[in-house]
């Protein structure tokens, strides 16, 4: 019973860690990636300058960093609390697999990323700016800049399809975690989890079921920590 209880610790400090340090990077960006976006659209019409490109790649890319530097850390417990899980019950590999090739997919997408944004760093260079009005104003592009846009997606997509494979399989993890355990809260929470690919709706929902399995986990700790009958 220590064991597993343990190994729910583990899984309730992935959560938290995804909680605390997702609030915060969301709170960045939008400090710094959406607020240059939103100036760009106020500031004027035309295309924007150089510098504004580039400066937008790079915070874009230093969020992802910092993004996938949480998720790693997330990953951490969460591989840690279903190896756990499935010393004693095989069903939550599942879980333990897929703490795995969510940061590898993030991984392998992150230099697709770089690639992505550094042709768009290229092509802001290598367009001309006006004298009277500081846009860019687009040039045919080198074919190595445009040649670079190719295995960036594929990079992008691979990394992106992994990833979500093991989203998808911490998520079942979860849900057979609530299923033994009787915790409806966990299993709802881990079925609205990964609605966050849906359009409009998906994102709040999946805000709702990742709200549900912090609450439902730790509840499903604290029934552990109870020796039977108190």
């Amino acid at each position: 019973m220590d064991s597993k209880r343990s190994a729910v610790t583990w899984l309730a400090v992935g959560l938290l860690i995804n909680l605390v340090f997702g609030v915060g990077v969301a709170i960045a960006a939008f400090l710094t990636v959406y607020s240059s976006i939103i100036g760009l659209a106020i500031t004027g019409a035309g295309a924007p300058g150089a510098g504004e490109v580039i400066r937008l790649m790079n915070e874009v890319l230093v969020m992802a960093i910092i993004g996938i530097a949480v998720n790693i850390a997330t990953a951490v417990t969460q591989y840690i609390g279903f190896a756990g899980l499935s010393r004693s019950n095989p069903k939550y590999s599942i879980g333990k697999v897929g703490a795995v090739l969510g940061p590898v997919g993030s991984l392998v997408a992150l230099p697709g990323l770089y690639l992505l944004i550094n042709a768009v760093r290229e092509l802001a260079v290598n367009n001309r700016v006006q004298p009277t009005t500081p846009t860019l104003a687009m040039e045919p592009q080198p074919a190595a800049v445009l040649s670079a846009l190719i295995p960036a997606s594929i990079l992008a997509l691979v990394g992106g399809a992994v990833a979500l494979v093991g989203f998808i399989m911490i998520a079942i993890g979860y849900y057979r975690l609530g299923e033994e355990h009787g915790s409806d809260l966990v299993r709802v929470g881990a079925i609205l989890y990964i609605l966050v690919l849906i359009p409009y709706a998906g994102p709040v929902l999946s805000i709702v079921g990742f709200i549900l399995l912090i609450v439902g986990v730790l509840e499903i700790r604290r029934r552990l920590a109870t020796p039977p009958g108190g």
